[in-house]
């Protein structure tokens, strides 16, 4: 994908009610968001012809019965993959002729999270093979654990990844839509008083678990400029992965060459042909602190050692050189068991300027950063820019 050209652009996005406990099915969710962002776009279902389920055990069967749906008519790409992944392929396969409109997409509902929600069967084997279950682990645990090596290896000042979720949700309160908005304000000391999860991890500290269902549709340009949206053009994107999901993680875990992250940056970047001053707002995945501050170091942003400090002092918050998070993120607004597009969708959001109270005046460039599946084991990384 060459971005600088603009042969894509993003031009609907929905997200459908974020809350725990919906009484929905995630089918019903994922419809009403496609639908949804299909319409805030103007394009019909029959346009589609490009699928991305944001849900990794995705069956080619599960892309058939979409195709159904969506009108009969061929679907000509078909992927997996996170948001910000799924936007650089859906960007390359509509730039390379193999599909005009791409839908990405994820729903989920009734679908408990963490060890004590999990239906253990009552005789060997209790889990898949290569489970980290067996062994207690769940990915609190992963992230507490490499929250107490980042403190003691740099020597990082616990308040700031306390402050984080404070930050966090004064953005939520900004955001009408946002789980925890209307919960009103926290401070550091509220965060320590909240019930520990695993050491040094406390609950305001870990993100939520809730259901809820998005869209984003990519299309190529002769369309995008004919949306009843303002396109915001993909100029650079690319995934990267590296280990394995919560099983075995390659050490060491602060890694000061890089891995996932950092190759899915540099790709994105040059693509774009940007320098991380050139971004004006971001969405970075943020489902604990710890992740924020690797993110930050894997993507260029500041050194190895240094990402703590960084985003204490205040690069990130609505004031700062480079907003990130701006609708609460995964602590505050939404973590809807694979929410790697919620971040996207704000991005999109923000430079379309349609945040009201938290808009971040006149942004022209965002990047979108979606990682997970164990410690930085997969990353995706799209550049957005408006008109």
């Amino acid at each position: 994908m060459t971005g600088q050209k603009r042969k894509a652009a993003i031009v609907g996005v929905y997200a459908t009610e974020q809350a725990r406990g919906l009484e929905r099915s995630i089918w019903s969710l994922e419809l009403e968001a496609i639908k949804g962002a299909l319409a805030e776009a103007g394009l019909s279902h029959t346009q589609v012809d490009g699928l991305i389920p944001m849900d990794y055990d995705t069956p080619i069967s599960l892309h058939m019965a979409w195709t159904e749906q969506l009108g009969g008519h061929p679907i000509t790409y078909m992927s997996i993959g996170n948001a910000s992944g799924g936007v650089a392929k859906a960007a390359s396969a509509i730039e390379t002729g193999l599909a005009n409109v791409v839908v990405i997409y994820f729903g989920n509902a009734n679908n408990p999270n963490g060890p004590r929600q999990l239906k253990m069967l009552d005789r060997a084997p209790r889990v898949k093979d290569w489970m980290f279950l067996v062994h207690g682990a769940y990915m609190s645990v992963w992230y507490a654990m490499w929250t107490q090596l980042y403190l003691h290896e740099f020597k990082a000042e616990r308040d700031y990844f306390a402050e984080y979720p404070v930050k966090m949700r004064e953005n939520a309160m900004l955001n009408p839509a946002s789980l925890m908005g209307s919960r009103g304000p926290i401070t550091i000391e509220d965060v320590y008083a909240s019930r520990m999860i695993a050491s040094p991890l406390h609950l305001f500290e870990c993100s939520l678990d809730n259901d809820g269902g998005y869209a984003i549709v990519v299309a190529s340009e002769e369309i995008a400029r004919d949306c009843k949206t303002k396109p915001i053009w993909v100029i650079g994107g690319a995934e990267a992965m590296y280990t394995d999901g919560y099983q075995t993680i390659t050490a060491p875990w602060n890694d000061p060459k890089g891995a996932a992250v950092k190759r899915a940056t540099e790709i994105a970047f040059g693509q774009a042909g940007i320098t991380h001053d050139d971004i004006d707002v971001a969405g970075l995945y943020d489902c604990f602190a710890i992740t924020v501050v690797r993110n930050l170091e894997e993507m260029g942003f500041c050194k190895l050692g240094e990402g703590a400090d960084y985003m204490h002092e205040g690069h990130l918050w609505l004031d700062g050189n480079m907003p990130s998070n701006t609708d609460g993120g995964l602590l505050a607004n939404s973590h809807n068991g694979n929410p790697s597009g919620m971040h996207t969708i704000e991005v999109v959001r923000q430079l379309r300027g349609e945040c009201g109270a938290r808009q971040v005046k006149d942004p022209k460039i965002g990047v979108s950063l979606a990682q997970g599946a164990s410690v930085h084991g997969l990353a995706g990384v799209a550049v957005l820019a408006r008109d």
